[in-house]
């Protein structure tokens, strides 16, 4: 829903943009495609079938011993967006990236090792997709990959999100990472630019949960951004917004399919947009040579979360939106 308001909107602003991440129509060079895609909306329903649209967050991030090519692509987040065209009605599921489950074609490892092509021969998107379809036991109809560098220029492009910081004060670095990774929260109203977002989105020892607490910031933190990139002030931004999701976002949505999922979100409540998250328990486990951390989750409650949120879409309670986690004293 992100990408796709920002797509709908900038059509007034940029109307021949010719984007590399966003698949054009087959046999169309970019500026045809935009323009034969911008004079219709291509309905991305087959009727009262739900629609899935897999959205990773990855992080391609160089440590003091590896370069970013060295170090691999990773998929920091993971979020399956369920529409519902019948009831009107739209479920995020979160998926925590340590997921210790059954990848596709292989033994169990931690879900975004699918991702990694220094992990698995075949790995990326494709090995993602299809581990993630074996997971839910669903079929997934399209995809987004966001670079968090996406995130960067675009919060820094609109000015910067605030955010409510409910707990104690609470400072982290990680000079592990290049360029180290610092987060200063304080209690109360945080305005946070690019680079600060990401490593709010990211950080997950400030939460009792861990990754839980980080994903609980990272839905309510997407709302956000859907809110002010829809205020007016931001449709001048647009075109910069527009070159950055050109470099850092890749999708399979053409510009007419984007279109009409904008528009249809755009008649959403706000109450019929509805969270969730795959929960389980932490343990540890030996993968190679290494004892690692894991997150050990139930295959059949994964997709009761989703068979449930179709069957009763009208009656279901799920987390809220903005609640917090617990922090870490």
């Amino acid at each position: 829903m992100l990408l796709s308001g920002v797509v709908v909107l900038a059509y007034s602003v940029k109307p021949k943009f010719a984007n590399k991440g966003i698949n054009i129509l087959e046999n169309e060079d970019a500026n045809t495609a935009f323009e034969n895609d911008k004079k219709k909306e291509i309905n991305v329903f087959n009727g009262e079938e739900p629609l899935r649209v897999l959205v990773l967050g990855v992080d391609k991030t160089a440590t003091k011993d590896m370069t970013e090519e060295q170090n691999g692509m990773r998929t920091d987040t993971m979020m399956v967006f369920t529409i519902d065209p019948k009831n009107d009605k739209v479920q995020i599921l979160s998926i925590p990236r340590d997921s210790y489950i059954k990848i596709h074609g292989y033994s169990k490892n931690k879900i975004n090792a699918a991702f990694n092509e220094f992990v698995y021969p075949d790995g990326g998107l494709g090995l993602t997709v299809k581990t993630i379809e074996d997971f839910l036991d669903v079929k997934i109809d399209h995809y987004a990959v966001v670079d968090y560098k996406a995130v960067v220029g675009i919060v820094d492009t609109v000015g910067g999100i605030d955010i409510e910081w409910n707990q104690a004060d609470y400072t982290y670095r990680d000079d592990w990472v290049v360029p180290p990774l610092e987060i200063n929260l304080k209690r109360g109203t945080n305005h946070l630019d690019g680079e600060s977002a990401v490593a709010y989105l990211r950080t997950r020892k400030a939460y009792a949960d861990q990754d839980l607490g980080r994903i609980s910031a990272q839905q309510d933190f997407l709302m956000k951004m859907f809110d002010k990139l829809k205020t007016p002030a931001t449709i001048f931004r647009l075109p910069k917004i527009l070159d950055l999701i050109d470099k850092y976002v890749e999708t399979d949505l053409n510009y007419g399919e984007i279109s009409y999922l904008a528009h249809y979100g755009l008649t959403l409540d706000r109450e019929n947009i509805f969270t969730a998250t795959i929960e389980g328990t932490d343990g540890s486990t030996v993968i190679g040579k290494d004892k690692v951390s894991i997150y050990n989750v139930s295959v059949e409650e994964a997709r009761k979360l989703m068979s449930d949120f179709l069957e009763n879409s009208t009656e279901i309670v799920e987390e809220p939106l903005l609640e917090e986690s617990i922090l870490v004293e």
